[in-house]
């Protein structure tokens, strides 16, 4: 009896990646360089769409806790790559993103996570996590679109 390859069904496909994670053998890859560019702005432009005519009544807020390698929509991950930070908010979505990456890259990352590169404070966890992802162009385009800005002043209370 041969066995079958297991394969993904494209047209059941939502792109939430969880299989990615899921796969013991990590047999599972998508190629980054080619599709992530575009998916980070179609992102962007959903959120301009769901924010546009309620930007003056909209407020963000970030948990910087339990700072996950991977997409923390499944219900498991790998140990955090950096202390519990705290919580971040902002009238501004991309100002508020900005502030919480800047934030997770001044920290030292955490003994025992998955993290092999760039673990000291100040260095791009999110770029030593994925070489292949410039996580700059999600929010250089979403203040190029009008989204916010990058600026930012934290206060702390």
């Amino acid at each position: 009896m041969l066995a079958e390859k297991a394969r993904i069904n494209a047209e059941k496909c939502i792109g939430c990646g969880e299989c990615i994670l899921v796969c013991p053998n990590r047999a599972i890859q998508i190629q980054w360089n080619a599709s992530i560019p575009v998916f980070m702005e179609k992102m962007v432009e959903y959120t301009l769409g769901v924010l546009k005519g309620k930007e003056d009544r909209s407020l963000f807020l970030n948990f910087i806790t339990d700072v996950s390698p991977a997409c923390d929509c499944p219900p498991f991950n790998d140990a955090p790559i950096v202390r519990d930070i705290g919580v971040v908010a902002s009238t501004d979505p991309v100002a508020i993103d900005q502030a919480s990456v800047d934030l997770v890259n001044q920290e030292r990352a955490l003994p025992g996570c998955c993290l092999t590169k760039n673990r000291g404070p100040g260095k791009d966890k999110f770029k030593g996590l994925y070489p292949d992802v410039d996580w700059h162009l999600q929010l250089e385009y979403a203040e190029e679109i009008g989204l916010g800005s990058r600026e930012y002043v934290l206060e702390k209370i």
